[in-house]
């Protein structure tokens, strides 16, 4: 139902002037219009056909939602959520998740937000979720496929989460040292379909990889453990690293649901000198899980050559087409996929990305 007063308007494929005027308003109050939305609902004032307030879907996330200070209070921020939230169910998406920040959870005291139920909750940032399956759903799904280890496991159990874009020598190593050191190794591999290598070969490519170990468990990361595609940069202006505000969100996740959950004592990640993203990652996991009782223990780069081992080097030499090289860098299941019909499609992909994805 249309607030009176006001005009909802829908965009599926909105032109350039439309995504610019969106763009404009957004940014007038401090926020960042994000490119990969499927769709976006604006409402507009009916008199002066002004923007008042919007919001948009990207997959699950319902994000981009912001209204017109001069506009507040008169229910615009439930309408747009109403509506979107339709809208989500219309095309099959029975889990919803909504980004927001603290204030608005305390100012609002539950109005809006009315049938979410909070994920976790940092200084910076809210993760809200509606419907089925939610994150107990996930939690008891990992509970069934680990079920017997926590009951039977006589020391420590551990924890890796990887990406695997695709899966090398580095991380083959991290994890054999994490199960050396564990009585059980739990493998959560990230799930969102951003990367390269797609999510079914990713977590394929890690299964082969780990065969040989026994006290070794490979799940998929679902939707609790964060991929950094699908996180709301549009307001985080405000914060210098962004990478961080994440991070503490997905750790924290970890931290009181997850890692609880499941048993775990420790969290095991790779020596990281080069890039940001992971560094802080590595430093959100300090501040947060030791204070909850999960030790990290960080690995050095199993190196090749003197330099550290890494998935975007592997990525690079199949960009310039030097399988040869690759050979010493990546497990023999990774190689002779690499070298399979069925690796075509993506290696060519991958000359004509841009990306370090």
């Amino acid at each position: 139902m249309t607030t009176p007063g006001y005009v909802d308007e829908f965009y599926s494929d909105p032109t350039i002037a439309q995504k610019n005027e969106l763009k404009l308003f957004l940014e007038n109050l401090g926020l960042d219009f994000e490119e990969n939305i499927e769709m976006t609902l604006r409402v507009v004032d009916e008199s002066t056909r002004e923007i008042v307030g919007t919001g948009s879907i990207a997959g699950k996330v319902i994000k981009c939602m912001a209204i017109d200070p001069n506009h507040r209070g008169v229910g615009l921020s439930a309408h747009i959520l109403s509506l979107l939230v339709k809208e989500q169910f219309a095309r099959g998406r029975t889990n919803i998740f909504v980004f927001t920040i603290p204030k608005n959870i305390e100012e609002i005291s539950g109005n809006v937000f009315t049938g979410f139920s909070v994920v976790a909750k940092t200084d910076e940032i809210v993760l809200l979720e509606m419907g089925l399956p939610g994150l107990g759903e996930y939690i008891d799904d990992l509970k069934f496929k680990s079920r017997g280890i926590i009951e039977q496991a006589k020391g420590s159990i551990g924890s890796i989460v990887v990406n695997c874009n695709p899966m090398t020598l580095g991380h083959q190593y991290l994890i054999e040292t994490a199960a050396k050191e564990c009585s059980f190794l739990l493998v959560f591999v990230v799930t969102e379909d951003r990367s390269l290598f797609p999510t079914d070969i990713r977590y394929r490519l890690v299964k082969e990889g780990t065969s040989h170990l026994d006290n070794v468990l490979v799940l998929e990361g679902g939707d609790y453990i964060i991929s950094p595609a699908t996180f709301p940069r549009y307001f985080m202006k405000e914060y210098d690293d962004i990478s961080m505000v994440q991070a503490r969100l997905d750790v924290t996740i970890f931290a009181e649901q997850i890692g609880p959950a499941l048993g775990i004592a420790r969290r095991y990640v790779g020596e990281e000198p080069y890039c940001l993203v992971t560094n802080s990652y590595n430093q959100a996991m300090k501040e947060i899980l030791i204070p909850k009782g999960i030790d990290l223990i960080i690995v050095p780069r199993m190196t090749h050559k003197g330099e550290p081992i890494s998935a975007s080097k592997v990525r690079e030499l199949l960009k310039e087409e030097k399988l040869g090289e690759i050979i010493d860098l990546v497990p023999p299941t990774t190689y002779n996929f690499l070298i399979s019909e069925e690796a075509k499609p993506i290696i060519d992909e991958i000359k004509k990305n841009k990306t370090r994805h």
